[in-house]
Parts: structure tokens; sequence; C-alpha cells
């Protein structure tokens, strides 16, 4: 695609056109050019139009070049006419990340001549012609053939067409893999070249800058197609995904980089805590790109990496405010890549109209952040270099210096250490108690439930005690939502729960919502007339007072089924809970509010 954008500015192409009843006819003389002007298009937003039942629908001209729909789920159709008295000309569809095209040409009375099915949901070797862009030939026409594309993907909708000769194309082709395959290889050696200096250094700066050029490396070839067509070309799955997952890992490495190397802990522990978590953030996106469509994840993902390059940003600008030189080194490398990146994802986000510069930008910022790191790590030299010869002239002094600051460091460092193992237990807790809460009633969840049921079914069994359940669920309670309103029928199982802790009284007693409007009740140590017992009260308290929300009121029953069981190691705690449902089904054959046991 890049290529054939670079190519059009130094080949003229001469068109001109002849209107007709139709629609008006492209004559091609030699060499190229980007199909502008000539182009109709249809919005098929049902996607089920097929090319014979389209011709009959009114579309409309294209304004601009590339024609661009943004993130739809709608099948565009694309239309146009040629004239040529050239063999055998090729129609290059210059955006590889498409995912479903198919492209029809018919004769001058609308007879289908051919059809290519081509797209990326499809093998690589399934193409007609091996190449990242989408090309096939269009055969000879004096009198005029009609060109019919339908396309639809998951990706940015945007469909630069371009026709060629074979000796351009050639020309194309190869220019487009020496230029590629140079950019590509120059920033994968560099990034391999830092992750060995990590390795010799244990600096882990050289560790993430050498993920970070990496992952932009990939993210690159994978927008060129070439990763497609030279690493998993019988991949189209994780080719759907690679885009997303790669922009994630580069979001990843790039924020850990930035605070590594501008050291921003030690100014700014909450900003380095903030990009600690966008990293996390970024490790997730990672996980959920592979998981989740790439349509689901596209979005949020472009909008992180707007969010790591604020961040990013941020903590450059403060340690450069605190004077730290090598803050200053990274500015100017990390602001050519993204501004790259800022445009590059703006122009997908719709904000800007693509253009030349903006489907390059990405790789042309990628390119000068490289190069511009290798002049911060020069930086970084020069100063360790100074530091060194000021530690040979002043050496008595510098070792009690540096003595005195391995022990403040060591003092900092054990310090770091207990807050983040204090900071993960709590945070260890709090995620341990939310996981097992459910959030509208505040009461255990059924997760938790399951796990407490077995191991007090397994206690209770130990012990040769008894172990009581207790299941009731509200009445007409779907009955309540359609009348009340959802907002009331939470209020409802809200003050539910509250009643039912209201009853609850042992420490041992746990309360759970099992689901929907059903509440489940474990009582250790109990039997079946006591938990009975519990069971009137709490189905005296829902009786004995309404449920109140601003000035709606209503009295709710419950239906109860209660169940008891001296547990023994071979009998299964389900078993006791498939009683209690049982009783609650009864309960409610029997016409409701009521205890069943």
């Amino acid at each position: 695609m890049a290529n054939a954008n670079v190519a059009c500015t130094h080949v003229f192409i001469a068109f001109y056109f002849r209107k007709t009843s139709a629609a008006a006819e492209l004559r091609l003389s030699k060499g190229f050019g980007q199909i502008s002007p000539e182009v109709n298009y249809f919005l098929d937003e049902s996607s089920e139009l097929d090319w014979q039942s389209v011709q009959g629908e009114d579309f409309t001209s294209v304004r601009e070049y590339p024609p661009q729909f943004g993130y739809t789920s709608a099948a565009v159709w694309l239309q146009f006419r040629y004239v040529s008295d050239i063999e055998r000309i090729w129609l290059s569809l210059d955006y590889p990340m498409l995912d479903d095209i198919h492209i029809y040409i018919l004769d001058n009375e609308n007879q289908l001549i051919r059809a290519y099915p081509l797209g990326d949901h499809l093998n690589f070797v399934e193409r007609v012609l091996q190449r990242p862009e989408f090309t096939v030939p269009l055969p000879m026409s004096m009198s005029g053939n009609s060109v019919y594309l339908r396309v639809r993907s998951d990706s940015s909708l945007e469909v630069p067409m371009t026709l060629l000769e074979d000796s351009t194309l050639r020309h194309i082709m190869e220019d487009s893999a020496w230029l590629q395959g140079l950019f590509f290889g120059a920033v994968v050696m560099l990034g391999i070249y830092h992750v060995l200096i990590f390795f010799s250094s244990g600096d882990r700066s050289y560790l993430y800058f050498g993920g970070l050029s990496l992952t932009m490396a990939l993210i690159q070839a994978t927008l060129w197609g070439r990763s497609y067509q030279f690493l998993w070309p019988e991949s189209p799955l994780w080719n759907s995904m690679a885009v997303s997952v790669f922009i994630n890992a580069s979001n990843f490495f790039g924020v850990l980089y930035i605070a590594k190397v501008v050291k921003i802990i030690a100014s700014h522990r909450m900003v380095h805590w903030a990009a600690m978590l966008l990293s996390c953030v970024s490790a997730i996106m990672v996980i959920l790109s592979v998981c989740l469509p790439y349509s689901t994840v596209i979005g949020p993902t472009l909008w992180l990496s707007m969010v790591t390059f604020f961040v990013g940003a941020t903590m450059v600008i403060l340690r450069m405010r605190r004077g730290y030189p090598p803050a200053f080194a990274v500015f100017v490398a990390g602001l050519m890549y993204t501004l790259g990146s800022a445009s590059y994802i703006l122009g997908k986000l719709g904000v800007f109209n693509n253009s030349l510069f903006l489907d390059n930008a990405l790789a042309l910022g990628q390119l000068l952040q490289v190069l511009l790191f290798a002049f911060a790590l020069s930086v970084r030299m020069a100063m360790d270099k100074e530091l060194r010869e000021r530690a040979q002239r002043d050496s008595a002094h510098a070792q009690a210096m540096l003595l005195e600051t391995e022990r403040q460091q060591n003092i900092r460092l054990d310090q770091e250490v207990r807050a983040r193992t204090m900071e993960l237990r709590e945070a260890n807790a709090r995620l341990e108690k939310i996981s097992a809460t459910d959030a509208l009633t505040g009461l255990y969840n059924r997760r938790h439930f399951d796990e407490t049921l077995e191991r007090e079914f397994e206690r209770a069994a130990r012990e040769k005690s008894a172990l009581s359940l207790i299941m009731l669920d509200l009445d007409h309670f779907k009955n309540l939502n359609d009348t009340q309103g959802h907002a009331f029928g939470d209020e409802a199982l809200r003050q539910t729960a509250l009643r039912i802790n209201d009853v609850l009284k042992r420490p041992a007693d746990m309360a759970f919502r099992y689901g929907g409007e059903e509440f489940v009740i474990l009582l250790p140590d109990t039997s079946a007339s006591a938990a009975h017992i519990l069971a009137r009260q709490i189905w005296t308290a829902m009786r004995s007072e309404s449920v109140v929300m601003n000035e709606q009121s209503v009295r709710l029953t419950v239906s109860i089924g209660v169940a008891c069981a001296e547990p023994r190691s071979e009998h299964s705690p389900y078993a006791l809970l498939k009683r209690a449902d049982d009783k609650l089904y009864q309960a409610k054959e029997e016409g409701r509010d009521r205890i069943c046991l």
C-alpha cells in the first residue's frame, strides 16, 4: 500500500473519461494510478446482497481517495468501469488488513467474466498473486468492463485501489520488498542488540527498549502484510489479532522503558505507580486481544495507546524539570515515535482523513525513535564516563559517598519491599473479598458458596455434626421487575439481604446470593428444627415490612426450602443442595409464601 502511494508521486498517468448511460468509463494509458473520482460505492447494511442484486441499488460517487468508511460492520460495494487495449492489467487493493473481499468482473452486457475471493481470512497461499496487497488481473476490454468489489472488514475499512501494468507491478514489488526488508531488518537488529546488552549489563531498560523495538517492527510488518506473507502465512486467525496484540505489547514495553530510564520513581512515586498500572492494563489487553474479536479490542487498544503517550510524556517532562539529562534525550527520541503514533491513531479513529503521511507516520516515527534512542544511549554512556572520571579524581571521597548512598538505598529498598509486600497483601485481601462478594447485595456470591459448601460438608462429616441448608426465592420477582422497574427490583434484593443478615446471629451462619432472586443460607452445626426456626424468622421478617423505595412500596413474600443432613464421607454436598432446591420447588408448587422442610 505504502509503496504504491509513493510511486504514484513519481509516475504520471493520463486518464480520460467517456460518459455512458451507466457510469463513467476509465480508459487506461501505460503505467498505473490511483482510482478515485471514477469509483462509485454502496453501503450494504445487511451484508446479504450479491453481485446481481446490488446492480439495482443507487451507488454514490467516491469523492475522496482512498475510499474510507471507518469501523463498520456493513459490507461496502465499490464499482467502476474501464476500457483498456492492454492485454492484461492488474487491480491492486493496497490495504493488507482487509478481511473479506470479493471481486466480480462483468462484460458490457453485465455477464460475469470472473470472480475472485480474497481477504486475510484466507491463507496467504490462496491469493491470486503472492504479494501483501490483494492483486488480481483484469482482462483487456475495448467495449468497457465493469468491476464490482464487495469489501467487509473488522479493521478500519479503507479501500485504496491501484491499476498497474505488468512492468510497473514488478517494479513496485521489487522496490517494496527491498525497502521494507531493509527497514524491518534494521529495526529488528537494533532491538536484538539492546536485548543482548541487557544480558550483559542486567539493566532492564535495554530489555524494555529491545522489546519495544521488536514489537514496533512487527506492528509495521503486519500493517504492510509482510508478517502474514513470511511469518504465519497459514494462520489467518492469528493474523487478524496480531496488530492489536503487538500494539498493546508495545504499550507495555514502552511505558516500562520510559519509567525505568528516567527513574520516575525517584521523584514522583505516584506517577510511577500510574505507569505500572498502565503497564498492567496493557498486559491484560494483550491477553484480551488474543481472546476477543479484533473489532471489540481495537478501539480500546487505540485509546490506550493515546493514554500511554500522555503518561510517557508526563514522566519525561517531570524529570526534565528536575534537570535529569537522560530525560532530555528520551524526550527527543520518544517525541518522534509518539507524534507518528498519534498521527496514525487519529487517522484510524477518523479524526483526520488518511493521507500519504498518515499511512506512513507510524513507520517514520518508529525509525526516528530507534535512531534517536541510540543517541540517548550515547548520552547515558557519556554521563557514566564523566562519573567514572570524577570518581577517579576524588576516589576516597567518592567511595565514602558511594557506601553511604548504598546504605541509604538499601534502607529505601527495604522500606519499598515492605511497603510493596504490605500493599500486595492488602490488595490480595481486597481482591479476595471482591471476588467472593455479590456487588448488589453485599452477600457472598455463588462461587464462594460452592467453595464453602464443600468445606463445611467435609468438616461436618469429620465431626459427625448436622449441616442445614435454607434456599429461598422472592415470589413473583419477574412481575415485580416488570411493574415496578429494575431499580426497585434491585432495592428489593438489597433489603432482602439485610433482613436475612438481621436474622442470622452466629458467626458461622453464612448467607449467599445464589443467583437472580434466589438466596442460600448455610447453617453449620444446626438441626432441622433449628433451621426451620430461622427460616420462619426470615419468612416473618419479609412479611412484616414492605419494601420501600422513594414513593414505591410493595410487600414481598418468599418461598423457602429447608434441608438438613448429617454428612458422611461417601455422601455428596450437592445432594443436600438438591434436597433444599426440591423443597423450594415444592413450596412454589404449593402456592408460594410458605416453608417446606
